[in-house]
């Protein structure tokens, strides 16, 4: 071997050496190359309470939920590489379903705001990631092509046995209502008005029905991003402040029994452009209703907080209804749902899908900024306490 050879192997396993010595001697030393995390999109630190559990779960529909969750996430990858790697702005957007019906959703940025309850001491900072918001509740025209379905369902929204071989799209995997035994207008106009008269089983559904249409997430909104939208950055009582005179120019409310709900956008929007926030319909919210939020949490700050339903009753609904007076429809006014709303319905167990008792109830939704994990996706759009009976599976 010639002198020559040595020195390169000798100077070959210095270097070698030297770079390790470097290495351990970097502050960077055993740390991965990552993006620092952000607290407010981590899902780890969310107050979530109880905590998520992935035990009892139904197996169809978390199978439903995993095809859904990799449909978004491949919708974003090849938006976000049209948009030269950049995530989507947080900007308003319309969105178009199968049927042709359209809706519009508005940016809402995330921020802290103080969350007052009825107690006086139920006082809390909540802090929220941004998500986008339905400009105004879902009408009919959105609705009604989710609740009429040709093909044959059990009561529970299952396609029925027979069927399943038939069935050539997910889509007509995830439960849907049977019919409804009398219009859920209740003998008010339809066209262009908020659909009404929906569990909040119903509206879930809904919400993961359209997902998998259109390759974005979409969910009920917690009762703090209800809330944080309402108020639009301001903690007076109303979204347009204490006077509660101006009401007449953002809301319907105040109505005899022979008035009725009306379409979106015929008041004033509150300061971030959401329509009807006060008054028409009540909407519902993800959230079990409990009376006092501080205690329930246990602490004075909390992030993207969701009191997750452990009992079919009660959940909180938001916003007041055209009947209510106007101190009944403030931006902190709670409705807590009931089993009276299902009084005469003559099914025992009670329909998972319609409150035959409630003429007053809607609902808008939300699409968080932050894709969540596909088993998130599953507890947002299966409560797990869905059903007054027998059929408690969701």
């Amino acid at each position: 071997m010639s002198l020559f050879s040595n020195l390169s192997k000798k100077f070959f396993r210095n270097s070698i050496l030297l770079a390790l010595v470097i290495a351990a001697l970097s502050p960077f030393h055993g740390m991965a190359q990552q993006p620092a995390v952000v607290a407010d999109q981590d899902p780890a630190v969310a107050d979530i309470k109880p905590t998520l559990k992935n035990d009892a779960i139904d197996e169809e529909q978390m199978r439903i939920a995993k095809i859904i969750h990799k449909r978004i996430t491949d919708y974003q990858e090849i938006k976000n590489k049209t948009n030269n790697n950049q995530p989507q702005p947080l900007s308003a957007f319309k969105e178009t379903l199968n049927s042709g019906a359209q809706f519009e959703m508005l940016p809402i940025k995330g921020g802290t705001f103080t969350w007052k309850g009825e107690k006086e001491s139920d006082v809390l900072e909540v802090t929220l990631s941004s998500f986008w918001m339905g400009k105004a509740e879902v009408t009919w025209e959105e609705y009604d092509p989710f609740m009429y379905d040709e093909i044959p369902r059990q009561k529970d929204g299952q396609v029925v046995d027979f069927a399943r071989p038939q069935i050539t799209s997910d889509l007509d995997f995830i439960a849907r209502p049977t019919d409804p035994y009398h219009p859920m207008t209740f003998g008010m106009p339809r066209d262009g008005r908020p659909a009404i008269g929906m569990t909040q089983h119903a509206a879930n559904k809904y919400c993961q029905w359209i997902s998998m249409q259109t390759g974005h997430f979409y969910r009920l909104p917690t009762e703090a991003e209800w809330e944080y939208a309402c108020r639009a950055g301001s903690q007076a009582k109303y979204s347009w402040g204490e006077n509660p005179t101006d009401a007449e120019q953002y809301a319907w409310f105040g109505g005899d029994e022979a008035s009725h709900y009306q379409a979106p956008g015929t008041k004033k929007p509150n300061p971030w452009g959401l329509l009807d926030m006060h008054g028409n319909v009540l909407e519902w919210t993800l959230d079990q209703y409990v009376p006092d939020r501080r205690a329930y949490f246990g602490k004075d700050k909390v992030l993207n907080p969701w009191i997750k339903a452990t009992k079919p009753y009660p959940h909180v609904t938001k916003g007041g209804h055209w009947k209510q007076k106007v101190e009944e429809i403030s931006a902190a006014a709670r409705v807590p749902s009931s089993p009276e709303w299902k009084k005469i319905d003559p099914q025992n167990p009670k329909s998972l899908w319609y409150l035959t008792n409630v003429s007053t109830l809607g609902m808008r939704i939300v699409r968080p900024e932050k894709i969540p994990t596909a088993e998130e996706m599953y507890h947002f759009w299966n409560s797990g306490v869905a059903a007054d009976g027998e059929f408690a599976v969701y």
